[in-house]
């Protein structure tokens, strides 16, 4: 006959059996549901059959990898509540993503985000299409692979309508923004390089042909962290990057706009009515225009520069930036240097900076640029500060090697107060105090 005290433990073990058992009932039961739930987050494809599915299926961020080069019929769309990474499962180099004739190759729609970490998104040769279209709520992060080889009349490697373009790696190389038609290069130089006059404008054509690179527009915004945006084409404005209709376009961090060309206008950055700043170590470097603006072109836009450098870049007025009338820069740091204005028109120069509006140097330098006309650091027709530690030095012209100001004012290391008597409407006097800080000549 057993004990009380055997009698407990047998029912004491009995109670953890039962316990245990219903613990690694529901731990098995939790990895069911958390896998069947869950699912696997990374899919393998070789065809736009098992491409297009893959984005379709997906209903949680899925990483896409490529094992072969995929050729599209039609453009791959990015839709509503899709998160999706698309790679290269290679050890050899980047898998292609080939568009199909005369579309994008990917879309990115409202809600969707795109990822490309290792893939080279392209058309085939003289084969037209767009790389990557943002629509409106549509988001585009580039942080490793290629945009390149694409040809459209706006934004030929990426066009960002109200969307938003994050680059922290990666390269937007040899894209084309074309007009369609066959630009005259010879009669955009003699209607256009040098000329000051009403400068800002664009003519009755102020989209196609623009953003070789990036097309950022409509409230659009494209920050760039890092990578290079390089040896992109226009017919006319933006060779790297366009900024239009209120978008925006910050550069920080390592990004590098290089080596792009525009025939007209902003051989690096043109921003028209948007906004560009540059900061960190950014650098837009080497790029060239026919007209205006070798580095960056500002047409009624804010320019804010509190890093990086703006260097050997080279343009007919206004080798490093250019800045139209209606436009606001200011100056806190960084370096405008080693740019050219090749232009030799009497009212042609600036080979750092060519001012028609406000521009207003707190910090930073411009130095040892080269103008073939006049103003080697500034050539200013319109509002020239210079604060606090602004500098302005080692420039060469022809005139005026540092700061050269249109209508025959001269320059002088102390301010310049004018004093201009208005006789108002009402038959009274008033005073308008017009003030300019200007560097040494």
């Amino acid at each position: 006959m057993k004990s009380k005290v055997q009698y407990r433990h047998l029912y004491m073990e009995k109670k953890l059996f039962f316990i245990s058992l219903i613990y690694i009932t529901l731990m098995f039961s939790l990895c069911f549901v958390s896998s069947f739930v869950v699912g696997d987050t990374t899919k393998t494809v070789g065809n736009e059959v098992e491409l297009v599915n893959a984005v379709n299926n997906a209903v949680e961020p899925t990483n896409i990898e490529f094992n072969n080069d995929i050729k599209l019929t039609q453009t791959l769309t990015i839709s509503a509540n899709k998160n999706i990474t698309l790679t290269s499962n290679s050890e050899k180099g980047f898998f292609k993503l080939i568009g199909t004739y005369n579309a994008s190759t990917i879309t990115v729609n409202d809600g969707g985000i795109l990822t490309l970490n290792g893939i080279i998104v392209t058309h085939n040769a003289d084969n037209m299409g767009r790389g990557v279209t943002v629509n409106s709520g549509g988001k585009l992060v580039l942080s490793d692979g290629e945009i390149s080889g694409n040809n459209a009349t706006m934004g030929g490697g990426v066009y960002v309508s109200y969307g938003t373009f994050n680059m922290v790696g990666g390269t937007i190389t040899n894209n084309v923004a074309s007009t369609g038609v066959q630009i005259d290069s010879s009669h955009v130089t003699t209607q256009h390089a040098g000329s000051l006059h009403n400068a800002g404008g664009n003519g009755p054509n102020t989209a196609t042909g623009t953003g070789g690179g990036v097309y950022v527009g409509y409230d659009g915004s494209f920050s760039m962290l890092g990578g290079i945006i390089t040896s992109n084409v226009v017919d006319l404005d933006g060779g790297g990057v366009y900024v239009d209709a209120a978008a925006s376009f910050s550069m920080s961090g390592n990004g590098i706009v290089t080596n792009n060309n525009a025939t007209r206008h902003g051989g690096g950055v043109y921003a028209n009515v948007g906004s560009f700043k540059i900061a960190g170590n950014a650098r837009v470097t080497n790029n060239t225009t026919t007209h205006r603006g070798g580095g960056v072109h500002m047409n009624f836009g804010s320019f804010s520069m509190s890093g990086g450098m703006i260097n050997k870049n080279s343009a007919g007025t206004g080798g490093g930036v250019y800045m139209s009338l209606g436009s606001l820069s200011i100056m806190t740091g960084g370096e405008i240097s080693g740019n050219t204005a090749r232009g030799v028109m009497e009212v042609s120069g600036g080979g750092g900076v060519c001012n028609e509006g406000n521009f207003a140097i707190y910090g930073g330098v411009i130095t040892n640029n080269t103008a073939n006309n006049y103003g080697g650091g500034v050539y200013n027709n319109k509002d020239f500060e210079l604060f606090g530690e602004g500098e302005v030095y080692d420039n060469t012209a022809q005139k005026g090697n540092n700061v050269y100001n249109y209508n025959n004012l001269e320059s002088y290391i102390v301010p310049i107060i004018s004093i201009v008597l208005v006789i108002s409407i009402t038959g009274g006097l008033s005073v308008v105090y017009y003030k300019k800080r200007i560097a040494k000549k």
